[in-house]
């Protein structure tokens, strides 16, 4: 009788999703408020910082509001964008891969 070694299945190496920039760009339409209000409440910005990410939208025209899963970006963006819609604002938000 003959025994062979038995090997235990290897667990596949895991990685870090891929990460994805959430921009905000500027346009004449969407207020300030409204902008702050996305912020705060899709994308866990203080009051502050919200201010401080629509200045920065206003004067350079864009802004990096954050670096998420793609997924979870994903899901932030469609949510701001239905509370866009419904306050008819044309505020663009898009998603960039990371480098």
């Amino acid at each position: 009788m003959t025994t062979s070694a038995l090997l235990a299945p290897s667990k596949p190496a895991l990685q870090r999703p891929s990460l994805y920039k959430v921009i905000f760009l500027d346009d004449d339409v969407s207020t300030f408020q409204c902008v702050i209000d996305i912020l705060v409440n899709y994308f866990d910005k203080s009051e502050d910082d919200a201010y401080e990410c629509a200045m920065d939208i206003h004067i350079t025209g864009s802004k990096n509001v954050g670096v998420y899963p793609k997924d979870i970006a994903e899901t932030k963006i469609s949510l701001a964008k239905s509370a866009l819609k419904v306050k008819a604002y044309p505020l663009r938000i898009e998603l960039m891969k990371s480098a």
